[in-house]
């Protein structure tokens, strides 16, 4: 893995500011990247993932991320909108990068694709249906954890009782993430799955 240093700074920002588009709505801000880059290698080195998949693509920062800091990932992600700019770059850029446009509530996991992947990110539709059926469709994927945005948002923070509560017998807080002095309310959670065989 890349070290986070003043290079891979350098190289993020730039690449975010120049390779990817505009985001409409919140994304992972290029401004901060030399705080929030940590929090990503980390949740890598806790993961071991070589497979993601991403629910909620929007321009690509966090795939960027993920991808500038292990670059032999395989990194699936979906949405339902299309950002060709940042599309392109990355599959040009990372050869594991792959984007598929579609409904994230209409993923279909078939059979043999349980445990494809290491590492699901529900990054999505915010709403408590959003998030729910986000979650279903992952747990459906068989991933040894998934990692969850702006978890104690003001806008969203009942996403955090969802995790804990709702799905406290299938998911197990593992680390969470909290930049409030960046923004309010921007935090991750990464999620164990427990019971995975079942």
């Amino acid at each position: 893995m890349n070290k986070i240093d003043k290079k891979f700074v350098e190289d993020y920002v730039f690449n975010a500011q120049h390779n990817l588009e505009v985001p409409k709505m919140g994304g992972t801000d290029w401004r901060f990247t030399e705080r929030i880059a940590p929090a990503f290698y980390d949740i890598l080195d806790i993961t071991k993932a070589e497979n993601i998949l991403e629910i909620g693509f929007n321009v690509g920062g966090s795939a960027l991320m993920f991808l500038s800091i292990k670059p032999d990932l395989a990194y699936f992600s979906v949405d339902i909108n299309r950002s060709e700019k940042s599309i392109d770059f990355l599959a040009e850029m990372f050869l594991g990068f792959y984007f598929t446009q579609a409904d994230s509530k209409e993923l279909v996991v078939r059979e043999g694709q349980e445990g494809i992947y290491d590492l699901v990110f529900i990054d999505g539709d915010h709403t408590p249906e959003g998030v729910t059926a986000d979650i279903n469709v992952a747990l459906k994927y068989k991933p040894a954890y998934i990692l969850f945005d702006d978890v104690r948002h003001p806008s969203h923070s009942y996403i955090e009782k969802i995790i804990t509560e709702d799905y406290a017998d299938k998911l197990e807080v593992v680390k969470m993430y909290e930049f409030n002095d960046l923004w309010e309310g921007y935090s991750m959670a990464l999620c164990k799955v427990k019971n995975n065989n079942t």
